[in-house]
């Protein structure tokens, strides 16, 4: 266990909930069985994307803007 990172900060609030509604979004497209890309970026720039697809599926393709 000594692998274990701490973050030096926690996200704040808005940032978390952004997070757990992608997460969700996620799962809910993983039970219906659909490919799934979504995200956000956070006001200070930072870039939060979740996926279901392989990287070499040519469905996954993430806008530019968020790359």
């Amino acid at each position: 266990m000594n692998n274990i990172r701490i973050p030096d900060s926690i996200p704040g609030d808005d940032k978390l909930r952004a997070m757990q509604i992608v997460a969700q979004m996620k799962a809910a497209a993983d039970k219906a069985g659909v490919k799934f890309i979504g995200g956000f970026m956070a006001p200070d720039g930072e870039r939060f994307i979740m996926s279901n697809m392989d990287e070499s599926d040519p469905d996954h393709i993430i806008p530019d803007i968020l790359s």
